[in-house]
Parts: C-alpha cells; sequence; structure tokens
C-alpha cells in the first residue's frame, strides 16, 4: 500500500506542476488519502532509503565488496534470509565479522519491527518523563 500511494502521489505532483490550479486528491480504494499520510510514506522511503545506503556503507568498511555489501543489507532489511554473492544461497553470514553480525542483525529488526518503531527508541524525547 506504501508503495502505491508513493507512485501515485508522485504522479500527483507532476499533474499538479502541469495544472497549478486544479484540485487534485489523491485516492486509495475510493477513499481520499491526506497529504499528512502521504508526507509520512515520504518520510518513510526517505529513511529507508538512507538506512540502506548507510547499511552499505558499514559492510563495505567491515571489507565487504559492493555486490555483496549491498545484497547482506538488502537481505537483512528486507528479512530475506540469503543474500547475494558470497552470502547467497549456496553461502551463509558466518564469514561476517562480529561487528558484522551485530549490525545485520541491527537491520533485521529495523527491517522486521518497522524503522519508525525502532529508530524511537534511540530519541531522547521517547525517554523523558512525561
Amino acid at each position: 500500500m506504501r508503495y502505491l500511494l508513493m507512485i501515485k502521489g508522485a504522479f500527483l505532483e507532476f499533474k499538479k506542476s502541469l495544472h497549478p490550479n486544479a484540485i487534485i486528491l489523491p485516492r486509495y480504494n475510493g477513499r481520499v488519502v491526506s497529504q499528512e499520510i502521504l508526507g509520512n510514506i515520504f518520510t518513510f522511503f526517505i529513511l529507508y532509503m538512507l538506512t540502506f545506503i548507510l547499511g552499505s556503507f558499514v559492510f563495505g568498511y567491515l571489507g565487504l565488496d559492493f555486490k555483496n555489501a549491498i545484497g547482506v543489507t538488502a537481505a537483512c532489511i528486507g528479512n530475506v534470509g540469503p543474500a547475494i554473492g558470497d552470502f547467497g544461497p549456496s553461502g551463509n553470514y558466518s564469514s561476517l565479522p562480529s561487528f558484522g553480525k551485530f549490525w545485520a542483525s541491527f537491520l533485521m529488526l529495523l527491517g522486521r519491527l518497522e524503522l519508525f518503531t525502532v529508530l524511537i527508541l534511540f530519541t531522547p524525547f521517547f525517554w523523558k518523563k512525561a
């Protein structure tokens, strides 16, 4: 649903730039979707991409080549198990250094429990008493 709304929102932005005075409302299942929800979806997508890039850089810093770093990051965030390259279906994650296994586990938690849910734990306002 997120991806469909994100694509629809992007197309509607193009339409709005062509027809600036038109009132164009995004719809999903016949219901109007608010701009706040679309903003949240775009924020999620950007945060997901930043996490993916950061995860790939960390695995690259740990010594993995480009293909393996991207494959392991995608597999961990997507919770799909086998990656591509050396970590594919015929391999395993045992060759990762200890910090790499910790980082892979953290990315798996981010992918499984949702980004916002896990990352909110690292913000100071979550831990302040009301």
